[in-house]
């Protein structure tokens, strides 16, 4: 139900100033990303998240980790979404199981060739530009028919709520939206911990970041314009 964004508005995902080159002590579960990479503004966090609306749902099984891709938006402080019985991530859908949920925004190979400093020294090598958020926290199993009916209506109205027609749940046969309810579940996550990284050539020469800019924006790839614009700025 509903559909899925794919790509952030550049303009609702973290400016510069949001990030940190604050040096800041690892903990066991965080993803390694150098200080100058970080997104440490909440509310930035929550905008980045809010505009790709895909998350890779992520707990850990008795046979290792199982995961799902769904949309997920923030209610409050938490995570909500839900997903078919059939699901194999269903079954471990158990009350405070930890979760992680990754949403992974634009991202874009980065040639050397961009490099102007590749043909000053050669001494460069290609990477991966990207914006990631990762939200996590315990699991809160929705049982409720009617909130989990408000769950399918708050992403359905999240969603949908750009078009010039948007659909809603209440313009579908009442039964046949019933029968759909009984084939899914719905969660919160109350999200704990939110962190996140934009790679976009900080680490890079001024130059070599001009060069990145323009070989990205000149691409006609959306992803790649999408980097190229937060690079700009």
């Amino acid at each position: 139900m509903g559909g899925s964004r794919v790509l952030p508005d550049p303009d609702a995902v973290p400016q510069r100033p949001g990030w940190t080159n604050k040096r800041v002590t690892p903990r066991p579960w965080d993803v390694y990303a150098p200080p100058s990479f970080r997104i440490t503004d909440r509310h930035r966090l929550r905008a980045l998240a809010s505009g790709i609306s895909l998350a890779t749902l992520v707990i850990n099984g008795a046979e290792g980790p199982v995961a799902a891709h769904l949309p997920l938006v923030f209610e409050g402080e938490a995570l909500i979404g839900h997903l078919a019985r059939a699901n194999p991530l269903a079954r471990l859908l158990m009350p405070d199981a930890p979760a992680l949920a990754v949403f992974v925004g634009p991202s874009v190979y980065v040639t050397r060739s961009w490099y102007p400093s590749k043909r000053e020294h050669g001494q460069v090598v290609p990477t991966w530009n990207y914006l990631a958020v990762e939200a996590r926290g315990p699991f809160v199993p929705v049982t409720d028919p009617e909130e989990l009916l408000n769950i399918v209506r708050r992403l359905t109205d999240f969603l949908e709520g750009e078009r010039e027609q948007p659909w809603a749940v209440e313009d579908a046969p009442a039964d046949f939206i019933a029968s759909m309810m009984e084939a899914i579940i719905g969660f919160r996550i109350t999200v704990t911990a939110l962190e996140g990284t934009a790679k976009l050539s900080q680490n890079r020469p001024e130059a070599d970041r001009e060069g990145v800019r323009a070989g990205l924006a000149s691409s006609g790839d959306a992803a790649a314009a999408a980097l190229a614009s937060l690079i700009a700025r």
